[in-house]
């Protein structure tokens, strides 16, 4: 019975009383109550005595005989007798009163169906006045069945049941519920029809609009409903769709922070679907009860339904239970929309990104440096971006519908013409190089890839005209570092050989002064100067080996802090003399915040060999600039370290040198001098000495300027002008103290003892540093350790170490043709300490020696 329309034919009319039952009259009480049902023993124990149908044996043969067919049909019968329509009815309809059954039982239909008596009444008044049946499908009866008002939809037939006059006396009502098919039809075709709907949004909020507009129709089984979505990161749900509410109903507000207590929905993520009761009923269409249940349903994401889109707040219809079937729809309904909302979210997204990537092309296009192409199958441009212009000089209208062979490099127009044939013939084009004219007239490198697509060519330019000139340069420096690697390579060569020879020289010398003290005078007046020739060509070899050692940076260097403003004070003459008379020396000294940290001797001949050849760069005169200064640190440029190191500069106006001379300049043996006439090692004995000591060297030389060397030493402490003590003349003899020689040289080792015998010294030797630790460890006294750096094993300086620990305040003087020895300042190792190059002469040995053994060795 379900809808509130029913089929009728013809106008209602007032319904005529009832006349008594022509068919009354005498029959066996129950002979046709013969159904194996329920109903048959109810109605045979009914007291119907008690209803207008007066007692079972009083009824008439047509209603026996319709009542026995409706008992025993297998489909829902109803029976409505007289004129109040007495219900009787069969098995299969008793469950259509639902809990009004078995009380429906001979009652009138007005009480029976009180609740859609105003619909039934019409029409059964109609029928037994016309005689026609009526025949309703799905028609709408909301009954009140089970405590509440129900949306209830039946398939159902009314017909007279006439009496032997030819006149209706009753209705033969045959019915079959349908409620469950009518809302299942009803909820697939919203949910197709919201599919369908908002399969082509184009975002969530579109999906939203339309899922708004949809679910606003559908009042009977959506009351109201609200769906929310979350932000990204989950802290708020914003309303996205509202329908059934008013927008300043308290029920829907912007937007509830999920977990909040508070606020009219308990939404959580995580949640599971929970039903709420409303604290307010709600009175909504179409339903005139009021709406007082609610159900929350979490929106899951489709890849992941652990996460959460959002929720969709459903109000319940008061006219159903919320049974397994609307809970399936509502669950349905939740996850049709989860889709839909990412499947437009998806949408967006893709017309997001494409958007950006068309942006992202047309940006590429305008903004790109690279020279970007559309061409025709003969190479005729027919678009270019705006790179083209700012490369080249030459605007749009001038290159489209043209070729570039009129822009191209004479020299490149054979292999740019066979390249643009290969494309023609769909070849892939890669890093192919030509120069192409810049409108001023320049060229410009350009290095193509291409590729041909269906006639036509696409092609990408990239500007290498700086990278050639990179190239160029890198090139350059390449050779530069080659010939680095090479000065690295003679250096370690030449300072292998040259701590070698010092050891033969060292022979040499001290054996040529021994044989000076000790020939006769009437003798030594007749070698005197095969003595002397024979010396000096030792110093000479030795002033070789030095500068080969300082090259290679592998010199004895005893490093002190020095105050350039002293040093340069105290050579200023000695600078003037080697700079002659046509060149005038000019000495610039700022007040400079420290001192420096190298070895002032090997600075002092460091700046007479930058003299020397600032004099050699002017013959004719000129003028020569010696400045020591506190640099400033260029921004950005590291390798000042301005802050780490003083200036000292020495600039003459003299001739230039060339690209090439510069580039090799520190090179050992590497001299523009006649042959014979320069060894090529001043500026490489410069070079290394400055590198040994920790600071930087540079060159620089142009024409009409003369040429600048630039030594950048690491700052030392700051000292006072007292600070440096003069040096202190050596005492003439010896005591008898007692020096230990450490030497594994053995013509070296005879000759240092037999110098320091004769010079009244007692010694003691050993060749290496078990046989002198053997020594020390003895009770013999020793006033001095002289020991070799190099000794095999136990260094020399190990060695100094261990004769500290034995025997604290023991002098030492470290012999060495390399720089092995490091200085330590303040160390209690570095005090009482000193250092002698090999190879040296008796008189040095003996300063040297005396001056350890008198207190005024260096203090380091």
């Amino acid at each position: 019975m379900n809808a509130m329309e029913a089929s009728h034919h013809g106008p209602l009319q007032p319904m005529q009383a009832t006349p008594p039952d022509p068919c009354a009259g005498p029959a066996a009480a129950g002979d046709f109550l013969t159904s194996s049902g329920a109903m048959a023993p109810l109605i045979r124990a009914h007291d119907w005595s008690a209803t207008p149908l007066g007692p079972l044996e009083g009824w008439s043969a047509p209603l026996k005989s319709i009542l026995g067919v409706g008992l025993n049909a297998r489909f829902p019968v109803c029976i409505y007798w007289g004129r109040d329509y007495h219900l009787l009815y069969n098995d299969a309809y008793s469950a259509i009163p639902g809990d009004k059954h078995p009380a429906a039982l001979g009652r009138p239909a007005r009480e029976a169906w009180s609740d859609i008596w105003d619909t039934l009444e019409p029409m059964f008044d109609g029928i037994m006045q016309t005689g026609i049946a009526v025949h309703t499908e799905d028609g709408l009866l909301p009954m009140q069945r089970f405590g509440y008002v129900e949306e209830c939809y039946f398939n159902y037939n009314v017909s007279p049941i006439f009496g032997p006059d030819g006149r209706p006396v009753g209705l033969f009502n045959t019915v079959i519920e349908t409620t469950a098919q009518v809302l299942e039809k009803r909820r697939a075709r919203l949910l197709s029809d919201l599919r369908n709907s908002t399969r082509n949004a184009t975002s969530p909020d579109e999906t939203c609009q339309i899922a708004q507009t949809m679910l606003a129709m559908a009042g009977a089984d959506l009351p109201f409903c609200l769906l929310y979505r979350l932000d990204g990161d989950g802290r708020s749900a914003r309303l996205a769709m509202r329908c059934g509410l008013e927008a300043d109903s308290p029920l829907a507000p912007a937007t509830i922070d999920p977990g909040d207590a508070d606020g009219p929905w308990a939404l959580s993520i995580g949640m599971p679907a929970q039903d709420c009761t409303l604290a307010t009923a709600l009175p909504l269409a179409p339903w005139p009860e009021a709406v007082t249940r609610a159900r929350i349903l979490p929106l899951p994401e489709q890849q992941d339904e652990a996460r959460t889109l959002g929720f969709l707040v459903c109000g319940i219809s008061p006219r159903r239970q919320l049974d397994e079937r609307y809970s399936a729809f509502l669950d349905e309904l939740a996850g049709s929309l989860a889709n839909d909302l990412q499947r437009s979210a998806r949408h967006a997204e893709e017309a997001q990104r494409l958007h950006l990537r068309t942006l992202e092309r047309d940006r590429i296009w305008n903004l790109s440096q690279d020279l970007l192409c559309v061409a025709d199958q003969q190479g005729r441009l027919l678009s270019i971006n705006p790179a083209w212009t700012a490369t080249l000089g030459w605007s749009e209208e001038e290159l489209l519908g043209r070729t570039t062979h009129w822009l191209e490099h004479p020299d490149d127009i054979p292999s740019t013409d066979k390249t643009r044939q290969a494309l023609a013939e769909g070849q892939r084009i890669w890093r192919f190089e030509n120069r192409l004219r810049h409108r001023d007239g320049s060229y410009r490198w350009l290095s193509w890839s291409a590729t041909p697509e269906n006639d036509i060519q696409y092609g990408n330019g990239h500007d290498i005209t700086e990278e050639k000139r990179t190239a160029e340069v890198l090139q350059r420096t390449e050779e530069a570092l080659r010939n680095a690697q090479r000065m690295e390579a003679v250096g370690q060569l030449t300072g292998g050989i040259a701590h070698d020879f010092n050891n033969l020289l060292a022979g040499i010398r001290v054996g040529l002064d021994l044989i000076r003290r000790r020939l006769p005078d009437d003798t030594r007046r007749d070698l005197e100067r095969f003595i002397d020739a024979a010396t000096d060509s030792a110093e000479r070899g030795a002033a070789l080996t030095h500068n080969l050692l300082s090259f290679a940076r592998r010199q004895a260097l005893d490093i002190q802090p020095v105050r350039l403003e002293t040093l340069l004070a105290a050579h200023r003459q000695r600078l003037a003399e080697r700079a002659g008379p046509a060149v005038e020396l000019e000495l610039q000294v700022e007040e400079l915040p420290a001192s420096v940290l190298c070895d002032a001797e090997q600075l002092r001949k460091a700046l007479e060999h930058l003299v020397d050849n600032a004099r050699e760069a002017m013959p004719d005169g000129g003028r020569l600039l010696i400045r020591a200064s506190a640099p400033e640190a260029a921004s950005g440029d590291a390798e000042d370290a301005a802050a780490d190191h003083l200036l000292l500069e020495v600039r003459d106006t003299g001739r230039a040198m060339d690209e090439q001379v510069l580039s090799h300049a520190f090179e050992p043996f590497f001299t523009t001098k006649p042959l014979g006439q320069g060894s090529g090692l001043g500026l490489s004995m410069v070079y290394g000495f400055v590198k040994q000591t920790g600071g930087q060297i540079r060159l620089q030389s142009s024409v009409g300027q003369g040429t600048c060397v630039s030594l950048l030493l690491p700052r030392g402490p700051v000292l006072s002008e007292q600070t440096q003590n003069p040096i202190e003349p050596p005492t003439a003899a010896a005591s008898r103290e007692t020096v230990l020689v450490v030497e594994d040289a053995d013509v070296v080792r005879m000759l240092t003892v037999e110098v320091l015998e004769e010079l009244g010294y007692q010694v003691l030797e050993a060749c290496d540093g078990q046989q002198a630790l053997a020594i020390l460890r003895s009770d013999t006294e020793i006033d001095l350790l002289l020991t070799d750096i190099g000794l095999p094993g136990m260094n020399g300086q190990e060695l100094a170490a261990v004769a500290r620990e034995l025997r604290p305040g023991l002098r030492v003087l470290f012999a060495t043709g390399y720089a092995e020895i490091v200085s330590i300042d303040g160390s209690e190792l570095a005090t009482q300490m000193d250092m002698i190059a090999k190879p040296f002469s008796i008189d040095e040995l003996r300063d040297k020696v005396s001056s350890l053994l008198e207190g005024r060795g260096k203090a380091r």
